[in-house]
């Protein structure tokens, strides 16, 4: 598993842990569903703005998520 699918699956696992749906992250962040959809597939890389909304909606570090392995 490569580190940007890791990163996506740790999103995902923390968002259902919120019991959230992509649609509310999305909100929350300001970020459209799709482009967390792709995060969480591991299909993409987010932007450092991005990666820090994602975070500070999760309410974690960023590093708890965004680790490159």
């Amino acid at each position: 598993m490569s580190h940007i699918q890791a990163n996506g699956s740790k999103i995902r696992e923390l968002r259902i842990k919120k019991g959230w749906t992509l649609r509310e992250l999305g909100i929350r962040t300001g970020i459209n569903f799709s482009i967390i959809s792709r995060l969480e597939a591991g299909e993409s890389s987010p932007r450092p703005k991005t990666a820090k909304a994602i975070a500070d909606a999760l309410e974690v570090d960023f590093d708890e998520i965004f680790k490159i392995v």
